[in-house]
């Protein structure tokens, strides 16, 4: 059985569309643990409506991602487990592909998919065409956290999300909780693979680049470069990320393209803000805490 942690705040259109593309999955043995974060009941028809369909557990949770996706896991009962985002939803056989990848591959704790949109390209993160291990070298090209399916018992061994890290933390790392987990799993020895016939749909991130688009930018920035720290990448590997959005800004500015530019610019900002914070977030962070 497959346990669904579906953590949701401020929607319902999208949450309605992930759930009525579960209620066509084709393997049926699955069970929903809904985190709700939100403070009212909008939800409770919808959970009427589809508790007919499918189990699900509802349940209430503070803000901060990966807080409330511990939660479910807390309550999950299934074999495996997955995070679909209440924005997303499957295809048809996502759940049976899922399952036959892990009985197919039993020395495997954690398969991922990849992400499209509903015309079939690449939407959330850049993946391929081929089955790739999941390691340190390639794990930003192998999905995320909407494609990932691990085994809970391994799950429990090794450990949820980092609550310090991700989408409504406290800390001002805003970013990187699914990559922190694929790497503790690497780290402890585990085995895990990217499959690209595991698809889960999400639709395109705007790409039109504003004021809340830059300051997230720093924000994401921010827990990406907590994450190169907690990992302990090599100082190439560190130069290498840090020059990417480098270059890209210089390039910006050289183009007069100043939104793209301040983009770059704050993406940079925020990796060298947050590799240099992590090791001692009580002591500085707290200055970053009330930043935009």
């Amino acid at each position: 059985m497959f346990s669904l942690i579906v953590c949701t705040v401020d929607r319902f259109d999208q949450l309605e569309r992930l759930f009525g593309s579960l209620a066509r999955q084709t393997l049926k043995t699955f069970e929903i643990i809904l985190v709700d974060q939100n403070k009212d009941d909008r939800l409770s028809d919808l959970v009427e409506r589809f508790a007919s369909s499918f189990p699900i557990h509802h349940l209430r949770s503070g803000r901060g991602l990966s807080h409330a996706r511990n939660n479910g896991i807390a309550k999950a009962s299934g074999t495996y487990v997955c995070f679909p985002d209440d924005d997303c939803w499957y295809e048809p056989a996502t759940l049976e592909i899922a399952a036959r990848l892990f009985r197919e591959n039993p020395a495997l704790s954690i398969v991922t998919g990849r992400t499209l949109d509903a015309d079939g390209k690449p939407s959330v993160s850049p993946t391929g065409d081929r089955s790739v291990e999941i390691s340190r070298r390639t794990y930003l090209h192998c999905g995320n956290s909407n494609g990932i399916f691990v085994r809970r018992q391994t799950l429990c061994a090794i450990g949820g999300f980092d609550e310090n890290l991700g989408v409504g933390s406290p800390s001002p790392f805003q970013s990187g909780e699914e990559a922190d987990l694929l790497l503790r799993f690497v780290g402890a020895g585990q085995k895990l693979m990217y499959f690209p016939e595991l698809i889960v749909h999400h639709d395109q991130v705007v790409s039109v680049i504003g004021t809340q688009q830059i300051e997230r930018a720093r924000k994401y920035g921010r827990g990406f470069g907590a994450l190169l720290r907690k990992h302990d990448f090599s100082l190439p590997y560190v130069t290498y990320r840090i020059a990417r959005p480098a270059i890209g800004w210089l390039v910006a500015r050289f183009r007069f393209k100043a939104d793209e530019a301040a983009f770059k610019r704050a993406w940079l900002k925020g990796i060298v803000e947050g590799y240099k914070a992590w090791p001692k977030w009580n002591g500085v962070d707290q200055s970053l805490r009330t930043e935009s």
